[in-house]
């Protein structure tokens, strides 16, 4: 896998005056969005650096056919969904699909 999180990060809420993240003091790894470029960055890099036959999975940032596009076109040959899961729930691995399936046709 090309990346899973980057630590630390924190978020403050302004309204409550108090951390977003209740455990660990507020602190917790930074995933999303947030981490898509450096994911790109190390998918390339590894498929440089490994061989072939090793296959790299692309993770950070997915959360859209284009992002597992971008993925693949870097050298990913499958790509892992994290944060767009939490937060959409399992229907996005189906639009996710259909997305990616409609890129690669045209």
């Amino acid at each position: 896998a090309s990346i899973n999180t980057i630590g630390n990060a924190f978020a403050v809420d302004t309204v409550a005056e108090m951390p977003v993240i209740s455990s660990k003091g507020g602190f917790a790894g930074l995933s999303g969005p947030a981490v898509k470029y450096t994911a790109l960055a190390n998918v390339k890099k590894m498929r440089e650096l490994l061989d072939e036959s090793i296959d790299v999975v692309g993770v950070g940032g997915i959360q859209s056919g284009s992002d597992a596009f971008e993925m693949m076109l870097c050298g990913a040959s499958a790509v892992q969904v994290g944060t767009c899961h939490w937060t959409e729930g399992p229907k996005c691995f189906d639009r996710i699909c259909s997305e990616l399936r409609d890129i690669m046709k045209s």
